[in-house]
């Protein structure tokens, strides 16, 4: 068995590995059910054996509120992962404190959600990457709930009868772009969030549901997820036992790509448990979203024994394999739900391998035999994001599906219409049980309530959730606090509008949609500034006498483009505009006119490798891409370029003529950015990420030379992804945003120092230092953006 044990590993942030593992053969079918025994060992991941575990030693020491991976399939383990957090831990922290900046009345992706029913108007929800929140006031503002300096990753949340939340870290839900996170277990409170225990579970990668007994509140069900481009030890479903001390693995996984992602319980018959298997992985660009381990199971005797349920009568119109929920590897995602009042109502719904809904089904006898019903999802077709499914306690007939619009329906599933005036993708919901006809809602806009049973257009949003996830930063150089941000799935903000100058920095407003990505502002004119959404579709906004005006930019000749695409302003013309894709596309008159400046096709990245090649419908052309360009400052002809296939470049003659410089000592990894010295072209550092690829070490190099030598300066910097660079020139001073934290170097070469005190323990995707040089501003993935002030 496995017990609860100290928190020794953060996060890990997971975009890909460089091979795809396909597995043959599947669970073990019959043609009536297929029973499985229960195993008190970890699982483990490479061999699809179970090991004795280390003693976990029993519960650890609460975290006090108040003082405040990535695992290939070939060589990381859990324990460098561990090894990685425990050298940033040396660091410690020093200097000025970080201060939250905003944006708060956006709210960021919500992966959980519980209604405290012993005090009215008080719920917990779980944010992506911000922790654990608790609001008094029915989800109008939420305060921290969880300690800042500890994961900030949250998968998913529950609270026992007695009060006792349940918070599991490491998201389970794979987003498009492959900003997938993982955590360290399992933690538990029980003095509503002012401290936490770590309860074990440390290498389960993610956490996607946790299921609470209502009648033992020793006896607690985790659906163990792993980790979706490395392994993870431990995976499937486990119980708590030994008088709530100790984890037992009660259903194993048929395969190392397979994990526990739902847990639903009949309400009258606490020893029956419904349990969802999803076999699930991806890479550098290949995503495949199901397989033959998913599945859906029943306990009749609290776990000790399951079996499978797949007895289908009849086949969905949307299942164009025509399997239902046998094992198949077109089976994906699946979501189960038992209606409150009616024990043997019980809904699923499943997804296909790439996306689109496989089947959604209705069982009125607790799951022995199902039917196909209408259609529960819309026509997004991202149906592995969701896998959720919520049913009334009044009202057998009255459900929501997750999708990105919120679906709902009133006739047990048959007809089904959309639920209006809420964010798009749907992942948590719960009905209050002190307010009749109150739900609350979790998406990737935040949290919502209705209180009227959620009728369309009711829902309410909340107006203070500082937790956002940014993807990129901008600072206009003239004024330190006109700020620019990309968040995940809530476009592109800043702090002022066409008429008012920046003022609460708090509440930010869009100018862009979809998923924000790059954000610039003219260095010369912040009135001009730029947007992106996904794979590049890219706008320029121009503020002038009182109007804002929108321009779209002009045509590109790429052929792939990946989800964050780069795009830049020459640093001596921001006239000058570079993009990149699988080319290099230059304009001169502000992106309305692109010329391309590289070799066409594949020169540049590399064709698409056969196993990273995705068979999906929607990100075939996002691979074997440029993901960052950097022209340089006293040479406006020298431009240096990475890729996501590990190659680097520099053209001396604006693209007639190019150097590579992969395979002469630097790693062969996704380059996440370049820098170029702006009193020197010759001068450059250059951050690769090998998190994709099974490799944790943080790579930095430098060359002084134009790229003829290089030098790797990322001596005692903590092995973890490093996201960004920014150079402090006049200082000589680089610094570095990682999964995590923020350093410096100041001598040039390889000593670091963690830079500030107080940032909350997420991912660090951008940092930018004002114009004045008094200021850097640190955009995270999940805590909204910070700032500290620098000192000489």
């Amino acid at each position: 068995m496995v017990g609860p044990r100290r928190l020794r590993s953060r996060f890990v942030r997971v975009v890909g590995i460089v091979a795809v593992v396909v597995f043959a053969g599947g669970m073990l079918t019959s043609a009536t059910a297929q029973v499985i025994g229960p195993e008190e060992a970890d699982h483990d991941a490479d061999s699809g054996q179970v090991e004795e575990d280390e003693d976990d030693g029993g519960p650890q020491a609460p975290v006090d509120f108040l003082n405040d991976r990535f695992t290939s399939f070939q060589d990381v383990t859990d324990d460098q992962v561990e090894q990685a957090v425990a050298q940033a831990a040396t660091f410690g922290e020093n200097g000025n404190t970080w201060r939250l900046v905003g944006p708060s009345n956006i709210g960021g992706r919500v992966t959980g959600l519980v209604v405290d029913p012993r005090r009215p108007n008080t719920i917990y929800v779980a944010a992506s990457g911000g922790g654990v929140w608790r609001s008094t006031d029915a989800a109008a503002t939420f305060q921290p709930a969880w300690p800042s300096g500890q994961t900030q990753t949250l998968g998913s949340l529950a609270m026992g009868r007695d009060g006792t939340l349940w918070a599991g870290t490491g998201e389970a839900n794979p987003s498009g772009g492959g900003l997938t996170y993982f955590g360290n277990g399992v933690y538990r409170s029980t003095d509503g969030g002012r401290s936490w225990d770590n309860w074990g579970l440390t290498r389960s990668g993610s956490i996607g549901a946790i299921l609470t007994d209502p009648v033992d509140s020793r006896r607690v069900y985790v659906a163990a997820t792993g980790n979706l481009s490395g392994t993870a030890r431990q995976r499937g479903i486990y119980r708590l036992a030994d008088n709530g001390r100790d984890w037992r693995l009660v259903l194993p996984t048929p395969n190392n790509t397979t994990g526990g992602v739902d847990l639903a319980m009949d309400p009258t018959n606490h020893n029956r448990i419904y349990a969802v298997l999803w076999d699930h992985q991806r890479n550098n660009g290949a995503r495949v979203y199901g397989g033959v381990g998913s599945g859906l199971f029943r306990s009749d005797n609290a776990g000790e024994t399951w079996t499978r349920l797949e007895n289908v009568i009849g086949t969905a119109p949307t299942d164009q394999a025509g399997t239902g929920l046998r094992s198949d590897a077109s089976l994906g995602r699946i979501g189960v739900v038992v209606a409150p009042n009616d024990p043997n109502r019980v809904y699923v719904v499943s997804a296909t391998q790439y996306g689109p809904d496989k089947g959604f089904y209705v069982s009125n006898d607790g799951g022995t035999t199902f039917t196909p019903s209408g259609h529960a999802g819309g026509s997004s077709g991202y149906a592995w994001w969701f896998g959720r499914l919520w049913v009334d306690p009044k009202d057998e007939n009255h459900l929501y599906d997750a999708d990105v619009n919120l679906r709902e329906s009133t006739d047990g599933g048959v007809t089904w219409h959309v639920s209006a005036g809420v964010h798009a993708d749907q992942h948590a919901m719960q009905w209050d049980p002190n307010q009749p006809g109150r739900i609350y809602l979790g998406n990737d806009g935040g949290v919502y309530h209705s209180d009227t049973n959620g009728t369309s257009t009711s829902w309410v949003h909340a107006t203070y959730e500082p937790f956002n996830q940014s993807y990129h930063l901008a600072v206009a150089r003239d004024d330190p606090t006109r700020l620019a941000t990309g968040l995940q799935d809530n476009g592109s903000v800043r702090t002022w509008t066409a008429t008012t100058p920046p003022g609460d920095l708090t509440q930010w407003n869009a100018y862009g949609g979809g998923d924000g990505h790059e954000v610039l502002i003219d260095p010369t004119n912040h009135n001009t500034y730029y947007e992106c959404s996904q794979v590049g579709s890219c706008r320029r906004h121009q503020d002038m006498d009182g109007t804002s005006m929108t321009i779209n930019l002009g045509a590109r000749h790429s052929t792939r483009t990946t989800t964050d695409a780069p795009i830049v302003l020459d640093p001596t013309n921001p006239a000058v505009v570079y993009f990149g894709g699988n080319v290099l596309d230059r304009s001169t008159d502000f992106g309305n006119n692109f010329t391309q400046i590289s070799p066409p096709g594949d020169f540049l990245t590399g064709p698409v490798p056969p196993k990273e090649d995705d068979k999906g419908p929607f990100y075939a052309n996002e691979y074997a891409t440029i993901t960052w360009i950097a022209p340089a400052k006293t040479d406006p002809n020298t431009i240096y370029l990475g890729t996501d296939t590990g190659r680097l470049w520099r053209t001396n003659d604006l693209g007639a003529h190019w150097t590579e410089f992969t395979g002469k000592g630097l790693p062969t990894r996704w380059v996440n950015a370049i820098v170029v010295d702006p009193t020197d072209a010759r001068h450059v550092f250059v951050a690769f990420s090998g998190y994709r690829e099974g490799d944790l070490a943080a790579n930095i190099w430098e060359t002084e030379n134009g790229g003829r030598s290089w030098d790797n300066i990322s001596g005692r910097l903590p092995n973890g992804p490093v996201e960004m660079l920014t150079y402090d020139q006049p200082r000589r001073r680089l610094y570095a945003a990682t999964d995590l934290g923020v350093f410096v170097n100041r001598d040039g070469r390889s000593s670091w120092r963690r830079v500030g005190r107080g940032l909350p323990n997420t991912s660090v995707l951008d940092i930018k230092i004002t114009g004045d040089g008094r200021t850097l501003y640190a955009a995270t993935f999940g805590r909204s953006v910070w700032s500290v002030r620098i000192d000489d």
